[in-house]
């Protein structure tokens, strides 16, 4: 019988026939779909996206960032929501509510505000609804006024509790009380808010504030179940701890979380309950209405899973994108000029393929943070002013916005009331010469200290999310020191740098703003001193009286030229005081695949995706043309087996002959 020699022919052989059968297999990264088909035999539809990094928590009444923000609301409905195609002026509408809350003036000169929720709608179903056998139960209003009670527990640290403790009696009492005990008594009623009946919540304002509509359409007012809070408690039962509730929600909204793989993958299941909201019937362009008018009405969402892979470079998710493997990318600075041509138009290749292009001016605004509780910058305004001066705008924005950003003079984004365009800040032009004689007012001449002739050090944090970030900071870096001060760049993952900035401990960081709703309070909030962490987003810890004096008059007023008046006061002040550099007002362009291409126009909506549709066809089709694979490898291999195997049996044949 043949002898077959060495063991290494049979693994070279295996590896031979392996890349054979590679060759022709397709290169789909996605993990497979949770199913194939839904309960009534229509096809699973899923949706795939990406996430720079892992959510830092998906708590409704803690989560204050945009990330966090992008997965909460698509767990979590809100009692209103934003109106998906208005913008001019934005458009609230009912989303847990039956209808718009009722507003009446109180005796006491402050307001009322009504709210009926709809009937039927309930939680997903999870495990802490004991009483229900795992099933989810019915939204009431006590899960209203329990969202409130949240945002006024001590141990929550809830971002907002500073703002909306002005106008709502009994939250900043409730948190005084329980820091005081150690424990915070939810069996114990908010002032301000009244459970009319089962399915009737009331709010009782002190004083008039017309911003609580938009409160109404954020996460921090979602309702939350009590059970689920006190079930994933992080604490030991049973012999061993269960998950934290910031990593488990069980929500209202239109998708549950169905699996949470750390820096791999976040997948979202549809809510299958879900019945709070359908398709619009209007609002969007006669140019859309061919397109929208079918979906008009329709239950929602209109997909039934979303997987958002976490990919931290923005390279390997352009890569992915234009394959087809996931559904919309942004454009960085990296393929601006390969996919946009000197129009910032789509190029004829990325035509061709039919991708849709989306421009979107954001109402937001980027900046430099200074901390002002530092002992060298927060004492120091014309330090903090020779630093603006030092940074050049202009370069920045054409390295790594590619020109089409907007400089910043003011913290107000253009599209928000209170812009004023003729603003300009003294400290904000790049002159280099105006930056070195601040540095010299403010005791450190060219940047060292005259009595010991070393530099000035300072330290400049910021993510680590792509290479892009890190050439950010390293420029960051280099404008300031040309001042003669020395920087050291300390590089943070995403939920590391959040903590850093909430505890104040930081030099200089990277931020920015987006807005949570249309409205100059929303902005100038980030400066009042009541407003520092954790009551507040406040990062910088600046406090100023005249200002707080003016935030407080000002936020309670309608759109007046009184209004509008003081917005420009508190910009001034602000571009003098310089507790920020204001860089950016950002300009993003986007692309969608020409099978699921975008539905909103309003950049407010967090929650989109429940309105997205995806051609699963075309999605198939297009993605075996755009990833064929050659021929060539295949046959290349499956020869060189052939030839491997043959050579075998000869080398064989003349060693037993």
């Amino acid at each position: 019988m043949p002898t077959f020699a060495p063991a290494a022919l049979a693994r070279t052989s295996a590896a031979l026939a392996l890349a054979a059968a590679l060759a022709g297999c397709g290169n789909d990264p996605n993990p497979a779909p949770l199913r194939r088909a839904r309960a009534d035999g229509r096809p699973w539809i899923v949706s795939y996206r990406a996430l720079g990094d892992d959510p830092r928590s998906l708590d409704p009444q803690v989560s204050y960032d945009t990330l966090g923000h992008a997965v909460i609301s698509l767990l979590y409905d809100t009692p209103l929501e934003y109106q998906p195609f208005r913008t001019d002026p934005y458009e609230l509408q009912p989303c847990l509510l039956d209808a718009m809350p009722e507003r009446t003036r109180d005796a006491r000169g402050g307001d009322l505000y009504t709210l009926r929720l709809k009937r039927g709608l309930k939680f997903t179903d999870d495990p802490c609804f004991a009483a229900t056998a795992g099933r989810g139960r019915e939204i009431v209003a006590a899960d209203l006024a329990y969202a409130f009670q949240r945002i006024a527990d001590p141990a929550v640290e809830c971002p907002v509790l500073s703002v909306l403790q002005e106008p709502l009696p009994g939250l900043g009492e409730a948190y005084a009380a329980a820091k005081k005990t150690g424990r915070f008594d939810y069996d114990r009623p908010i002032a301000g808010v009244e459970i009319v009946d089962r399915y009737t919540l009331r709010l009782r304002l002190a004083k008039p504030y017309p911003q609580i509509l938009y409160w109404l359409a954020m996460p921090f007012t979602a309702p939350v179940p009590r059970e689920a809070v006190e079930y994933y408690d992080g604490k030991p039962h049973g012999g061993s701890a269960r998950e934290q509730f910031r990593f488990h929600p069980v929500g209202t909204g239109a998708f549950r979380l169905a699996e949470w793989r750390r820096g791999r993958l976040l997948r979202l299941e549809r809510h299958p309950g879900y019945a709070a909201t359908r398709f619009p019937t209007d609002g969007w362009s006669a140019a859309e209405e061919a397109r929208f008018r079918p979906l008009a009405g329709k239950p929602l969402p209109l997909i039934d899973e979303i997987q958002f892979s976490i990919i931290r470079e923005s390279i390997p998710r352009w890569l992915l994108f234009r394959q087809g493997w996931l559904d919309s990318s942004g454009v960085s600075k990296d393929v601006f000029g390969s996919v946009l041509d000197a129009a910032r138009e789509l190029t004829p290749a990325f035509r061709a393929r039919g991708f849709h292009l989306h421009r979107d001016a954001n109402p937001a605004t980027f900046y430099l943070v200074f901390n002002m509780t530092d002992p060298i910058l927060g004492k120091n305004r014309k330090l903090r002013q020779a630093i603006a001066c030092a940074y050049d705008r202009d370069l920045a924005n054409e390295i790594f916005f590619n020109g089409i950003f907007l400089n910043a003079e003011q913290i107000v984004p253009p599209g928000v009331f209170g812009h004023q365009a003729d603003l300009k800040s003294p400290w904000l032009r790049h002159d280099l010469a105006l930056a070195r004689r601040l540095l010299a007012e403010a005791g450190w001449p060219e940047g060292r200290d005259p009595a010991t002739g070393r530099p000035l050090e300072l330290t400049l944090d910021t993510t680590v999310d792509d290479p892009e970030s890190r050439q950010m900071a390293e420029f960051e870096k280099g404008q300031i020191e040309q001042l003669g001060i020395r920087v050291r760049v300390i590089e943070n993952l995403w939920a590391r740098q959040q903590d850093k900035v909430d505890g104040g401990h930081f030099q200089i960081v990277t931020g920015g703003w987006q807005a949570d709703y249309p409205d100059p309070e929303n902005f100038f909030m980030l400066f009042a001193g009541r407003n520092a962490p954790p009551r507040g987003s406040n990062h910088s810890r600046y406090a100023n009286p005249e200002f707080d004096r003016l935030f407080d008059q000002m936020r309670v007023m309608d759109n007046t030229p009184e209004r509008r008046r003081i917005v420009r006061r508190l910009s001034a002040i602000l571009n003098e005081d310089c507790p920020v550099v204001l860089l950016t007002h950002p300009v993003a362009y986007a692309l969608n695949q020409p099978w699921a291409p975008r539905v909103t126009s309003n950049p407010l909506v967090a929650n989109a995706a429940k309105y997205v549709a995806v051609d699963t066809a075309m999605r198939d089709r297009l993605r075996r043309e755009w990833n064929r694979a050659p021929t060539w490898p295949a046959w290349a291999a499956a020869g060189a087996l052939v030839a491997l195997v043959a050579g075998a049996f000869l080398w064989s044949a003349r060693h037993d002959a």
